[in-house]
C-alpha cells in the first residue's frame, strides 16, 4: 500500500511539473501576440516564459514538494570551466562531423536571415528551452524522485519521460524512428542529469542544453532534411548524403542519429569520471 501511494505521489509530481512547463509555454505564446516586431516577438516572450516557469516551479516546490530553491538547483554555484567547455565542444564536434567527415557541402538556404535565425536560436530554442526544461526535468522531477525513489530510479524514469515527451515532435514515425528517439532522448537526459549531479545546480545543464539547441536545432545550422522532427528551415543547411537512419536520425533528425548518441554517452562518461574523481556522494 505504501509503495502504491509513493508511486501515485510521483505520478502527481510529474503531471504537476509538466503543467508548469505548459503554462510557461502558453504565457510565451500570449505575450508574442502583443508585439509586431519579429525580434521583440522572440526576445520578450522568451524572458516571460522563463520568469513564469521559474515562479511557478518555486511556488510548487516550496508549497507542495517541500523543496528549497537550493534543492531545486536554482542557487548559483561556482562556475565549472570543465563543464562549460564540454557543453560547447559537443555540438561543435557533431557539426564538424557532418560538415567535414561525411561527404557533404553546406550551403546558405536563407540568405539575409542570419540575425533573425541567430535570435530565434539563442532565445526561443536555446536559453528558454535550456532553463525551463532543465528546471522541470532535472530540478522538480529528478530531485523529488531522488528523495522518494532513490538515485537510480530518479536518473532512469525522468530520462525515459524526457525522451517520450519528444515523440509528439515527429509528424510520422516507424519503429526504427521510435527506437532511435527513445535511445537518444534517454541518453541525452542522463547526460543532463550528470551535469546536475556534478554541479548541484540546473545551470550547467541548462547551458549545455541551450548550447546544443542553439547550434544544432536553433535555425542557424541545420543538419539533414529534418530538424527536431520538423522540416529543416535553417539559415545554413548541412545535407546528409545518406539515407541510413543511423546517420540521419530518421524522422526526428540528427539529434537521434548515432553520432549524436555517441556524443551524449561520451559526455556522460566524462562527467561520471569527474564525479568519481571528486569522490562525490549522493
Amino acid at each position: 500500500m505504501q509503495a502504491i501511494k509513493l508511486i501515485g505521489k510521483n505520478i502527481g509530481v510529474i503531471m504537476l511539473s509538466i503543467l508548469v512547463l505548459i503554462i510557461g509555454a502558453i504565457a510565451e505564446s500570449v505575450v508574442q501576440e502583443c508585439f509586431s516586431s519579429q525580434y521583440l516577438r522572440l526576445v520578450i516572450p522568451a524572458f516571460v516564459r522563463i520568469a513564469v516557469t521559474i515562479a511557478l516551479a518555486c511556488f510548487v516546490s516550496s508549497k507542495i514538494l517541500k523543496m528549497s530553491v537550493e534543492e531545486l538547483g536554482l542557487k548559483l554555484k561556482k562556475l565549472d570551466i570543465k563543464l562549460l567547455l564540454i557543453s560547447i565542444a559537443l555540438p561543435i564536434i557533431v557539426l564538424a562531423f557532418y560538415a567535414y567527415v561525411l561527404p557533404s557541402k553546406a550551403y546558405f538556404a536563407k540568405p539575409g536571415s542570419f540575425w533573425i535565425s541567430l535570435i530565434r536560436g539563442v532565445f526561443s530554442f536555446g536559453i528558454t528551452a535550456g532553463i525551463c526544461e532543465e528546471l522541470v526535468f532535472r530540478g522538480m522531477i529528478f530531485r523529488y524522485m531522488q528523495r522518494t525513489l532513490g538515485l537510480k530510479a530518479a536518473v532512469i524514469l525522468p530520462s525515459l519521460l524526457f525522451a517520450c515527451a519528444h515523440i509528439m515532435n515527429m509528424e510520422s514515425f516507424n519503429l526504427t524512428d521510435l527506437v532511435l528517439l527513445i535511445l537518444a532522448g534517454s541518453s541525452v537526459a542522463v547526460m543532463f542529469t550528470l551535469f546536475a549531479l556534478k554541479s548541484d545546480s540546473i545551470y550547467p545543464g541548462a547551458f549545455a542544453h541551450a548550447a546544443w539547441n542553439t547550434l544544432i536545432i536553433g535555425g542557424i545550422f541545420g543538419i539533414g532534411d529534418t530538424v527536431n522532427g520538423m522540416g529543416n528551415d535553417s539559415y545554413i543547411i548541412i545535407p546528409i548524403q545518406s539515407a541510413n537512419k543511423l546517420l540521419t536520425g530518421g524522422n526526428f533528425g540528427v539529434e537521434a542519429a548515432l553520432p549524436a548518441i555517441i556524443g551524449y554517452i561520451a559526455v556522460t562518461l566524462m562527467i561520471g569520471f569527474l564525479v568519481k574523481k571528486e569522490g562525490k556522494k549522493f
